[in-house]
């Protein structure tokens, strides 16, 4: 799992759009902590470094599926989100509800932005 949050003045009505523009598949709008939202998925990418041996480890490749879910950083949906991504090495993912719940519990924890 991992927890970002990008302060910029891109909406999540914003951030839809650009996903359809680009022509994403697997993307949900949704509300959550009377918040805009969006869940989509990507790949995550695979790199292998060898250590031992100071070289490359080879080409950079498709890791397995990932699933964010995007929440504008208030309800007004003025710029700015957090992003909560999760994957498995077995390329199963966890029920869209799941990661809602982890964003119940996680977002009202983290401190807000302070001016």
């Amino acid at each position: 799992m991992h927890v970002a949050v990008t302060y910029n003045k891109l909406s999540i009505a914003q951030y839809v759009k650009l996903m359809k523009y680009g022509e994403e598949t697997d993307v949900k709008t949704l509300s959550v902590l009377g918040r805009p939202a969006v869940l989509a998925s990507d790949h995550t990418m695979k790199i292998e470094i060898n250590l031992g041996s100071g070289g490359s480890g080879g080409p950079v490749e498709q890791g397995p599926l990932a699933r964010t879910l995007s929440v504008a950083l208030d309800g007004k949906d003025p710029g700015g989100y957090y992003e909560i991504t999760v994957w498995s090495t077995s390329g199963a993912l966890p029920d869209d509800s799941v990661l809602l719940g982890i964003a119940e519990k996680v977002l009202p924890t983290l401190p807000e932005r302070t001016v």
